[in-house]
């Protein structure tokens, strides 16, 4: 889940003058967290401490991973401005961060139960579902999705997030409405991705497959497409034509995957084909390598598990 902006209740002026000093900043300031938080720094020893920019400088300190010393500005925010709810949200999020899972909980159910409203309660909701998850409370998990997208139907990640629920607890039809509810508000392309698993996970491979075709017609990148359209032939047992498109992956992927800086999900893909061709031991060691290179949802983990000896 992506970091939600603080929303402040400002004057129209004020808002005018913060356009300004926003748009100079984005246009002549190309020196990251790092000078954005010598920047705070400055001006919270120039004008003392206040709720807002402790919360501006900890949202920095969590871009840099700096954990702790995000915690320790967000506690100080709290004890100025204790009921705001953004500060609530941001604290939870960089207790989680830091393992501190019991009060990560706390401290976002007491945003929540606080009086927060609208998309502020919503980015709460999800946060705390983010929370349940590697608790393995999926169905509060997934009540807490329901409850956000409600507030506030319009963010594309919180859709996929749900889909995820949905897969985790096998609720395969409850998936496949709860995306074209998500493509029906948001026209999202991410969620026409999402809706051809969900069909193959529901055994809705006919219309699954005819959409999959129509991708690898369209698309020069081919190898995700290949793996979903093997899921289907390996389906209706045609195992000799599934792993000739395996094999098509996982060529196309090791062509992608040179150099240093590789893309998580790369390792993710080539892990599913070598999985779904029969090679565990391959797989295992790609999941792996996309877990130690940031991806840390409940899916790899769970396919690191399937796939260890």
């Amino acid at each position: 889940m992506k970091m939600v902006a603080p929303t402040f209740k400002l004057p129209f002026s004020l808002l005018c003058v913060l356009s300004i000093v926003c748009f100079c900043r984005v246009s002549f300031s190309h020196d990251g967290p790092e000078h954005d938080i010598e920047e705070l720094t400055a001006q919270i020893e120039k004008e003392g401490a206040s709720a807002d920019l402790l919360l501006q400088r900890a949202i920095e300190y969590q871009v840099i991973k700096k954990t702790a010393e995000a915690i320790r500005d967000l506690e100080q925010a709290q004890q100025l401005e204790g009921g705001s709810p953004t500060i609530l949200r941001e604290l939870g999020r960089a207790y989680f961060a830091a393992g501190k899972t019991n009060e990560a909980l706390n401290t976002v159910t007491r945003g929540i139960t606080a009086g927060a409203s609208g998309s502020e309660r919503a980015s709460l909701l999800m946060v705390r579902s983010e929370i349940l998850r590697p608790r393995k409370e999926y169905e509060k998990a997934l009540a807490d999705a329901e409850e956000a997208i409600m507030e506030h139907p319009n963010n594309v990640e919180w859709y996929l997030d749900r889909s995820q629920l949905h897969a985790l607890l096998k609720k395969t039809k409850e998936r496949v409405k709860g995306i074209e509810e998500g493509i029906k508000a948001t026209g999202s392309g991410l969620l026409e991705i999402e809706l051809v698993d969900a069909l193959i996970e529901d055994g809705q491979h006919a219309v699954a497959l005819k959409k999959i075709e129509e991708e690898l017609a369209a698309s020069r990148i081919q190898s995700s497409w290949l793996i979903r359209r093997a899921k289907i032939r390996l389906a209706a047992k045609q195992n000799e034509v599934a792993k000739t498109d395996l094999v098509a992956a996982i060529n196309e992927l090791n062509s992608r995957m040179s150099g240093t800086a590789v893309d998580p999900s790369l390792f993710a893909d080539r892990g599913q084909a070598f999985e779904l061709y029969g090679d565990r031991e391959q797989a295992h060691k790609d999941y792996s390598v996309a877990k130690e290179r940031g991806l840390s949802d409940e899916w790899i983990n769970e396919r690191i598990r399937a796939t260890k000896k």
